[in-house]
């Protein structure tokens, strides 16, 4: 049985990172989301194609994906409580698990998170989305070190479709504990992975930025800016580039541009309070 999720809509890209982290998913809030089952299509009011009552299997695997599409929609408890009824049905999903452990973590639910993603990875140690989870879930619980073991091991894994998520994910963790010579090397990776990743990109500008290597930074940024529909993220990192730069007359079209196209951004309101070194 293949179950896909396929996102189509305007999303906003780097605030999805994480999201795209746990799931697979491309995009998050505002997402359209479309769940396929064995080639059909399912929602909460349809029943899974060939299904018999007593088919627990799918049944679990449709209630697996319903939590995902809530999950995507910001529904977390209707997600959370989906996900606890596709265990219910099928308590070896080791999916299910790793799921429900991203939802806890996002609801502040740290010890039964880590309980969570401990039942999946039991089930399937060598699962690569459950050690990118996982691993996802030590970075921000304070154990960004002890995570990089888990992203490589996501790496290993010969099937894994999304290498470059797992060496994006373990860049920005290690960025978090400003260890910049290995999170470089993770986010060249990721890059060279998916030329098309704008969350390497990203990542890498503002980390030139940060070092003050303003050619590197240039060039990641004009990367960014030619491949990526333009947000408040982007802008704002223009306008940090241009005033770290001393380029008044582009950082004040910068600035135009957030202010006008995203006056209630929290970019904006950095601008506002003069946060350019954040």
């Amino acid at each position: 049985m293949t179950i896909v999720v396929t996102g189509g809509g305007r999303c906003g890209w780097f605030a999805q990172a994480l999201l795209c982290a746990a799931l697979g998913a491309t995009l998050l809030a505002g997402c359209k989301t479309t769940t396929t089952v064995d080639g059909a299509e399912v929602s909460p009011s349809t029943a899974v194609p060939g299904a018999t009552e007593g088919d627990q299997h799918k049944r679990a695997a449709v209630r697996l994906q319903l939590a995902t599409n809530y999950y995507q929609s910001g529904q977390l408890q209707i997600a959370i409580d989906t996900a606890r009824r596709a265990i219910e049905l099928d308590p070896s999903s080791a999916m299910a698990h790793g799921l429900l452990g991203l939802m806890l973590m996002d609801v502040g639910q740290v010890v039964q998170a880590e309980a969570s993603f401990q039942r999946g990875l039991a089930l399937e140690p060598e699962n690569p989305d459950l050690n990118n989870n996982y691993a996802w879930f030590l970075c921000q619980t304070g154990h960004e070190r002890s995570s990089i073991a888990y992203f490589d091991k996501a790496l290993t894994a010969r099937l894994y479709q999304s290498p470059a998520r797992a060496l994006q994910n373990a860049g920005m963790c290690l960025l978090r504990i400003h260890d910049d010579e290995a999170a470089e090397k993770y986010l060249l990776r990721a890059l060279a992975a998916d030329a098309s990743s704008p969350v390497a990109k990203f990542q890498l500008a503002q980390m030139y930025l940060h070092q003050r290597r303003f050619e590197r930074c240039d060039f990641y940024f004009d990367l960014l800016t030619r491949t990526t529909e333009t947000n408040a993220e982007v802008l704002w990192l223009g306008t940090r580039i241009a005033h770290a730069k001393g380029d008044s007359t582009t950082e004040r079209s910068f600035i135009a541009q957030l202010q006008t196209r995203f006056p209630d951004s929290p970019q904006t309101d950095a601008l506002h309070h003069a946060r350019f070194d954040e």
